[in-house]
């Protein structure tokens, strides 16, 4: 009843635009030793669902710098913008009309495989619009508990 809701006024809120709205967004698929860094989302649509780091993109960025803000500002990782700039591995652009509650939304996905490190995993911390953020075990994925077609996005990349 409350995403319902939420999604409503979303919508009543867009509707005296000029033009039907088209939204962009930008989403991290980060992946190291069979693991993906995702977050719970804290907030409406999708409230305590599984999601990949993102958001929606600033008017004065390029798509990769609002990837990595976004992917900072949720999960706090700690891997130096080199590294993580170095294990870009590919990109694509997820663009179904239906694919968001909140209308017409297009993401740009930036897949980055971590080198395996002795140490494991980085440390992350959900903040900004994440309750939590963890690293998952790419097969315990459920696409039940995860943020509308963050799943198909997974796949697309992992193969999983």
């Amino acid at each position: 009843q409350e995403e319902f809701s939420y999604v409503q006024k979303y919508k009543e809120d867009w509707k005296s635009a000029p033009y039907p709205p088209v939204f962009v967004t930008v989403d991290s698929v980060v992946v190291q030793s069979g693991h993906i860094l995702l977050i719970e989302r804290a907030g409406n649509p999708g409230k305590g669902l599984l999601a990949l780091p993102g958001g929606f993109l600033d008017q004065t960025e390029r798509m990769l710098d609002g990837a990595i803000r976004e992917l900072r500002e949720e999960t706090q990782l700690k891997v130096p913008a080199p590294v993580l700039l170095g294990s870009l591995k590919d990109q694509h652009i997820f663009d179904a009309p239906n694919r968001s509650v909140r209308g017409r939304t297009v993401t740009q996905a930036f897949y980055f495989k971590l080198k395996d490190m002795p140490e494991g995993l980085p440390k992350v911390k959900g903040t900004d619009d994440a309750r939590h953020a963890k690293w998952y075990s790419l097969a315990s994925l459920k696409p039940t508990e995860m943020f509308e077609d963050h799943y198909s996005i997974i796949q697309h990349f992992t193969n999983i």
